[in-house]
């Protein structure tokens, strides 16, 4: 059995390509269906796969990929006036858990590459908020170069770990919405210059008057990286 409950849609037999779309916190493998569904027809010959986390946290019984909250008791990333240094410091210090649960993440990904016959180079990952950031740290830290990693309203979260477990470079691509406040808008250039340190090639994708929500126009750009018409 696969390490995660999914479900699949688009071309199910024979597909060319394999994206991965992992959910955000407080949601789960049905939380992105309207997108998953959007991309299997924007997207030529591709199964989505949409894993659902296993961790439910006990306190109020919602699914999450990991826990930063224990690092920030009063949510001080999500408020405004909080410096940017320290809200970094605040997703770093969830790496051990990021490392834990991406590699669960890249064992779910060679499971479901044997189950469709799709190589690394034509698989790509997608993630929202929570999940964005296990998009990044499972993009990376795989032994193999995917594709591509496509990062909605997320950040480079647990850095220092990361740093250690930096294996390959695939392309990334960063969608933010400017209004965004819980996952930071101002966040976006720390993640952004601290891949390109890394050598690591990625584009931005800033969207105006967007909270923490994942547009449709996003949607149909992200269907236009994959089918190579951007």
């Amino acid at each position: 059995m696969p390490v995660y409950q999914f479900k699949s849609y688009g071309n199910v037999h024979n597909p060319d390509k394999l994206v991965i779309f992992i959910h955000g916190y407080r949601s789960s493998m049905n939380g992105v269906l309207a997108e998953a569904t959007i991309l299997s027809a924007l997207i030529k010959n591709a199964v989505i796969v949409t894993p659902q986390s296993n961790k439910i946290r006990k306190n109020n019984n919602v699914r999450e990929w990991y826990n930063v909250s224990e690092h920030d008791k009063e949510h001080k990333r999500r408020n405004p006036n909080t410096p940017i240094d320290e809200v970094v410091a605040i997703y770093n210090a969830a790496g051990e858990q990021l490392s834990v649960h991406a590699s669960e993440m890249n064992t779910f990904i060679d499971e479901i590459q044997a189950l469709y016959g799709i190589n690394d180079e034509n698989t790509y990952i997608i993630g929202f908020s929570q999940g964005a950031m296990m998009a990044i740290y499972t993009s990376l830290s795989r032994k193999q170069k995917v594709g591509g990693c496509i990062a909605l309203s997320g950040i480079v979260a647990g850095k220092d770990c990361l740093e250690k477990e930096l294996y390959s470079y695939p392309n990334v691509y960063m969608f933010h919405g400017k209004d965004d406040v819980t996952v930071q808008y101002k966040t976006l250039n720390f993640s952004l210059d601290w891949l390109k340190k890394h050598n690591i090639n990625v584009k931005a994708f800033r969207i105006d008057d967007l909270p923490h929500i994942i547009n449709p126009s996003e949607i149909v750009q992200i269907a236009n990286i994959i089918n190579g018409d951007n």
